[in-house]
């Protein structure tokens, strides 16, 4: 159960999806004017050892060094707004991105057409580049994580 409030400071709205390293909420950042609306990953670590808890937390903030630097580099990778420790549980605060995943997309307009499968491949294999041109494989890279920007597909 995650609390409706992390790091006294972000007020979950929903969850918005669960996988195999964590869970996804939308949150809005309380300590902004704007309650600028972003995304927390909830990262679960695969083991309770308290041994191997310092390699964990080492490992979560080289991960968060390269969030940070992939997305002040490029604008089509979420920015980094933050990144914390609560209640023994790791949690990465992201640019929320207000758009359609590509999963979302097939099922509302069913299959793309062959033009719009390439102009998608246009569009993000020059950040699959940029990442692997900082030495990073994605390893994730999926229908549900490809998100068609609303303000600008």
């Amino acid at each position: 159960m995650t609390p409706t409030l992390l790091n006294n400071r972000y007020k979950i709205i929903q969850a918005l999806a669960t996988g195999g390293f964590g869970h996804t909420f939308l949150a809005e950042d309380s300590y902004l004017p704007s309650r600028r609306r972003c995304v927390i990953k909830q990262l679960i670590p695969v083991t309770n050892n308290p041994q191997v808890y310092p390699l964990v937390q080492g490992r979560f903030q080289r991960e968060a060094a390269i969030l940070e630097k992939l997305g002040e580099a490029n604008h089509q990778i979420p920015k980094l707004y933050a990144y914390f420790e609560e209640g023994g549980q790791f949690y990465l605060v992201e640019e929320w991105i207000e758009g359609q995943t590509l999963v979302d997309k097939v099922e509302a307009e069913g299959s793309l057409s062959d033009r719009a499968v390439q102009h998608l491949l246009l569009d993000i294999l020059p950040v699959l580049d940029f990442i692997h041109k900082q030495g990073i494989i994605h390893r994730d890279v999926k229908p549900d994580n490809i998100i068609l920007r609303q303000r600008d597909g």
